[in-house]
């Protein structure tokens, strides 16, 4: 089972704009989780904003941010069945500081077809 964590994050108290202080923060979240950061690439928006990726061999991690509004959407996927989005979340989420967190979790069945749903 393949899990998805995604966070909308609010009244982040970080500068959400800081690419390096955000990536260093994901990156040790995601260590302390066993998983392997491959690559890293941001992009920074005008006038403020931006997205970060990190890529890991177990699949990725994203954040989208809107300093603006002191709001950030959190992608936490992780493909390794030992592996928790959850825990990785509350260690990044001590970096932003949110007010206040709404969470989706979303789990994926691997194989050829998907799985077969009960009738009512």
């Amino acid at each position: 089972m393949i899990k998805e964590l995604i966070i909308d994050a609010y009244g982040c108290e970080l500068d959400l704009s800081e690419p390096k202080r955000i990536e260093k923060a994901a990156r040790a979240a995601l260590e302390a989780e066993g998983a392997t950061v491959v690559v890293t690439s941001h992009y920074q928006f005008q006038p403020h904003g931006l997205t970060l990726c990190l890529i890991l061999k177990e699949s990725h991690f994203i954040i989208s941010t809107w300093p603006e509004h002191k709001m950030a959407i959190i992608n936490i996927f992780l493909c390794n069945d030992e592996m928790d989005t959850r825990r990785v979340w509350r260690a990044f989420s001590s970096c932003l500081r949110p007010s206040q967190e709404t969470f989706h979790e979303v789990q994926h069945q691997i194989g050829s077809s998907p799985p077969v749903k009960k009738s009512a």
